[in-house]
């Protein structure tokens, strides 16, 4: 059977990533820039170093993302800090600190035409969380776990949809995005098409998953006082191109009828199964994918030393 991902694949020379980590690094130098204040300027900085100096089909690959229909896109060998401080664990760091890293994460979401946006219910209401292996999420399927796999899922399930051009925060994010900081333990994202799954599902549970019989809750990576489970919807349904679209944790997920309870165990079964991208994020790498479209997985993984353990930046975009 084919597989149905579509996934863009770019890498810099190491001439423009050293251009453009100078550039950017005494464009920052300049005053002290915090993502949650300064995201615009950030963004700005970015963007203007990266059409400056990014090869022409990687602009274009960025600029015809979101329009493609593509589920993810992949560009390697950014520019990063020589001053990185340690791997925040405890899950927040200074932001200003990693200044570098934020013109250019933010800088790529504007060539993409997405905007960064941040929820209150969910990393203390801060722009960019830090994924990291955080000791006080032991044991839970959470982006600041380690010691538990984080099976597939989309982010923030427990929302509606949202119409284009809306204010995306009371909305699934459409797009999450990654800068890679620290990865020594090698632990994959991975990565699974909405596309693929369905072309492995008998009809009859594609068509109870596409019922509004479902109710979908919170990941453990939000505050639960601030969110209430979604009720009455469907796993599956469509976007305003036709093309199927996804809300799914395992962990909070239910049926509300016999019948969609069976469809979650046959879905559950032909997920553990499914043809995936294993993306070993390197530092340095950008990774852009499709919330609506995509699955993604972490599997359980041994933290190194807490000082250079795992750290991935992620932000969400819409």
């Amino acid at each position: 059977m084919a597989n149905f991902r579509r996934i863009g694949r770019y890498r810099l020379e190491n001439s423009v990533r050293d251009l453009l980590g100078k550039e950017i690094a005494e464009r920052v130098s300049l005053t002290r820039l915090d993502s949650d204040i300064d995201d615009t300027i950030l963004a700005g900085i970015g963007a203007h170093a990266l059409r400056r100096y990014l090869p022409g089909e990687v602009l274009h690959g960025l600029d015809v993302f979101t329009a493609a229909g593509s589920h993810a896109i992949v560009l390697g060998n950014l520019p990063m800090q020589d001053d990185l401080p340690a791997t925040p664990v405890d899950g927040f760091g200074d932001e200003i600190e990693v200044a570098v890293l934020n013109a250019v994460h933010l800088g790529l979401i504007r060539l993409l035409h997405t905007t960064p946006f941040a929820v209150s219910f969910e990393n203390g209401g801060r722009l960019i969380r830090n994924v990291v292996p955080n000791p006080t999420a032991s044991g839970t399927t959470s982006s600041w776990g380690a010691d538990s796999e984080f099976f597939w899922h989309s982010d923030n399930p427990h929302q509606p949809f949202g119409p284009p051009g809306s204010d995306p925060r009371p909305y699934v994010p459409q797009y999450l995005t990654f800068l890679a900081v620290r990865n020594e333990e090698r632990v994959p994202t991975e990565l699974a098409a909405i596309e693929d799954v369905v072309a492995r599902l008998d009809q009859t549970t594609l068509d109870r998953l596409l019922a509004h019989e479902f109710q979908v809750g919170a990941p453990d990576s939000n505050d639960g006082d601030l969110t209430q489970p979604l009720k009455d919807t469907p796993i599956l349904d469509f976007d305003t191109d036709g093309r199927y679209r996804v809300r799914y944790d395992r962990g909070t997920a239910a049926g509300a009828t016999p019948a969609a309870a069976e469809a979650l165990e046959r879905w559950y079964e032909v997920l553990r199964g499914i043809p995936a991208e294993e993306l070993v994020l390197e530092p340095g790498v950008f990774m852009a994918f499709d919330n609506h479209r995509v699955l993604h997985r972490r599997r359980a993984f041994t933290p190194g030393p807490a000082a250079a353990a795992r750290w991935l930046r992620r932000c969400y975009a819409a």
